[in-house]
C-alpha cells in the first residue's frame, strides 16, 4: 500500500524539488498544495496522474483556508501517513528598530501557526494509523542569528520549539519528527540568486534519504549549511 506524503509550498523551490524526488520511489502518493494556481497547473502537466491523488491552492495566511483544506483531504483521502511542512517565506527583512508588527505577524502565521495548524488536523489520522512522520522544515536562521532578520528568525524559532516539543509528546504515538535546518537553497526564495547555495535537489534528496531510514527510533534534526554561506 503506497504511503501518502502532503508536502506544503509544492509549486517551487524545495517543495517542487521533494515532489519530484519522491515521484522516483514507487511506493509513495502525493497530496500537493501551493499558492498560485498557474504554477500548480504547470506543474501538474509533467507528473504522473495517478500519483497524484488531491492537490489545492490558497493562502495559508488565512485559517479558515487552511481548515477547508484539511477538512478535503481528509474527506478525499485516506490518512496521511508523512506531513511535510515546506511552505514559509522571509518577507520583509528589517532592525529590530523598524520591524513592522504586520509583517512580523504575517511570517508567525506563515513559519509557525499555519504548520501547527496542519499538524493538529492530521495528528488523530496518524496516532488512529499507529505510526507517521513530521518533517518540519526550518531554516538554519534557528542556529545563527543575523541582522535584519528578526521577524524571520522569530517565526521559524518558534516552530522550532514547537517541534522539539513533539519529538517527546509523539513518541508514545509511534509518529516520528524531524527538524530541518537547510542553509542557503539555490531557488528565487531569494530575490537574488546565489548559486553559491545548495541545490534544492540536493536538500529534497537528503529529506527523501530520511523519510527512508529504518523505522527504529524517533527522527531528530537535520542540519543543511553550505561551507560557503556566511551570512544570508
Amino acid at each position: 500500500m503506497p504511503k501518502t506524503v502532503l508536502i506544503t509550498g509544492a509549486t517551487d523551490g524545495l517543495g517542487k524539488a521533494l515532489v519530484y524526488e519522491f515521484l522516483k520511489r514507487t511506493d509513495y502518493q502525493l497530496v500537493l498544495c501551493g499558492r498560485n494556481e498557474e504554477k500548480m497547473a504547470e506543474l501538474l502537466a509533467h507528473l504522473p496522474q495517478d500519483r497524484i491523488i488531491y492537490t489545492e491552492c490558497f493562502n495559508l495566511l488565512n485559517d479558515s483556508e487552511i481548515l477547508t483544506f484539511t477538512k478535503n483531504v481528509k474527506e478525499k483521502v485516506n490518512p496521511i501517513d508523512i506531513l511535510i511542512n515546506n511552505a514559509g517565506a522571509n518577507s520583509k527583512k528589517a532592525p529590530v528598530e523598524s520591524l513592522e508588527i504586520q509583517d512580523l505577524r504575517d511570517m508567525l502565521q506563515l513559519n509557525c501557526v499555519s504548520h501547527l495548524m496542519l499538524i493538529q488536523e492530521f495528528y488523530a489520522g496518524m496516532k488512529e494509523n499507529h505510526g507517521g512522520h513530521i518533517l518540519n522544515i526550518l531554516s538554519s536562521c534557528c542556529l545563527f542569528h543575523n541582522e535584519t532578520m528578526a521577524g524571520y528568525t522569530a517565526s521559524k524559532d518558534a516552530m522550532e520549539a514547537i517541534s522539539k516539543i513533539l519529538v517527546k509528546e509523539a513518541r508514545k504515538d509511534n509518529i516520528k519528527v524531524t527538524s530541518v535546518y537547510p542553509g542557503g537553497i539555490d531557488t528565487n526564495f531569494r530575490a537574488i540568486p546565489n548559486h553559491t547555495y545548495m541545490k534544492p535537489e540536493t536538500v529534497a534528496q537528503t529529506i527523501v534519504d530520511c523519510v527512508l531510514l529504518p523505522e527504529d527510533g524517533v527522527m531528530h534534526d537535520i542540519v543543511l549549511r553550505p561551507i560557503s554561506e556566511v551570512n544570508f
